[in-house]
């Protein structure tokens, strides 16, 4: 372990001063397991061993931090910046490998999809409340016919109270009331040809067609008559991944998780004409997702680990802070880091790797060079 710390450490400091940093807080080990087949296929372009999935930021009312982190076997909530592993909540773990998590939050709870079977199916529903003593399972939600018991994604408007769900095909996003956040109710749903990841906020839905291959533009203030309002098609695509507009909505960033697409800057103002204003790549040549938070994109891009790109000005991406949670190469290939956090109110950044590692980091923007 320690070698490994030194390594991520020798890497982080590697990189080129921008007057931004990320600084290494530290690391955990979670619930991993060897890939089947590991043995036979060694440099099969996906790691040999395998467990961790998405990461969250939790911040409880009482100020304190925690990253919520899924696992092979579930989710591991852990306090930073202590990095302790406070509470475990058991998921299904049936139908390997496909054992990803997704987590939102909502108030003092989280709410988790998998594409797993088996005990614990379905939306869990999780209350957060106990921490730092406790998180308990309330209830997991197979939704009407069972379509909620496998799903790769979901994300939750925390302005009209509403979870957006992939169903097990991905062709629904099912919209959930959650008055009752202990009790989530269907109240409607968008049907799409396939999807992969959305974004919803304040009666607006994002959602990232996988192969279709486009970014479709819902109107869902009333979640059980959803407006298309419009799309985005992609010019030469690859699998368009997931999507994350600018905090006023004029435009979108998107991922495509393929080899040498890259990450675009959209100006959807006029949905009927949409602009691809910028790109952006980094080492690795495939990023996995983009998140947006203020004039800040940060990026989990596989084996070049996590990057943090400068978007004030929209048509030129400059990057400004990397750190690199897998040393080994930057191969264009499923290793390294999968998930990232928006920064966290004291300054947090969490990055889950595929290898079940998570990486705690504290983004120091106005770090002065040396």
């Amino acid at each position: 372990m320690s070698r490994f710390l030194t390594a991520l450490l020798l890497v982080a400091l590697a990189l080129p001063a921008s007057g931004q940093s990320l600084e290494l807080i530290g690391t955990v080990e979670l619930p991993s397991m060897p890939r089947p087949g590991a043995d036979e296929q060694p440099d099969a372009g996906v790691p040999n061993i395998v467990g961790g999935s998405d990461v969250w930021a939790y911040t409880a009312p009482d100020g304190a931090e925690y990253a919520l982190m899924g696992d092979l076997n579930g989710i591991s909530i852990v306090a930073v910046p202590s990095l302790e592993v406070v509470a475990h909540i058991d998921g299904p773990t049936e139908r390997a490998p496909f054992y990803w998590r997704d987590i939102k939050t909502y108030g003092s709870f989280a709410y988790v999809t998998t594409e797993a079977y088996g005990p614990n199916e379905g939306l869990q529903v999780i209350d957060l409340r106990g921490l730092p003593h406790s998180a308990e399972l309330v209830t997991a939600v197979r939704g009407q016919d069972d379509r909620l018991v496998s799903s790769h994604n979901l994300s939750i408007d925390t302005r009209t109270g509403h979870a957006w769900v992939l169903n097990s095909d991905g062709t629904q996003i099912v919209a959930l009331d959650l008055s009752n956040p202990l009790l989530p109710v269907e109240v409607g749903a968008v049907d799409v040809p396939d999807s992969h990841d959305v974004y919803a906020y304040n009666g607006t839905l994002y959602v990232a067609e996988g192969r279709t291959p486009k970014i479709s533009v819902w109107d869902v203030s009333d979640p059980a008559n959803p407006v298309a309002s419009g799309s985005v098609v992609f010019p030469d695509p690859g699998y368009v991944h997931n999507v994350w507009p600018t905090e006023d909505g004029t435009h979108i960033l998107t991922t495509e998780e393929t080899a040498n697409k890259s990450v675009k800057v959209w100006n959807i103002e006029d949905l009927s004409n949409p602009e691809l204003v910028a790109e952006w790549l980094g080492e690795s040549n495939l990023a996995h997702n983009v998140h947006v938070q203020g004039d800040l994109a940060i990026i989990s891009h596989y084996s070049s680990g996590l990057s943090m790109v400068d978007i004030t000005d929209l048509a030129n991406p400059v990057e400004v802070a990397r750190f690199d949670t897998h040393p080994d190469n930057d191969d264009a290939a499923f290793y390294g880091n999968w998930g990232a956090s928006l920064p966290t109110p004291s300054g947090y950044v969490y990055a889950s790797d595929l290898e079940g590692t998570l990486t705690v980091l504290k983004w120091n923007p106005n770090a002065v060079d040396s």
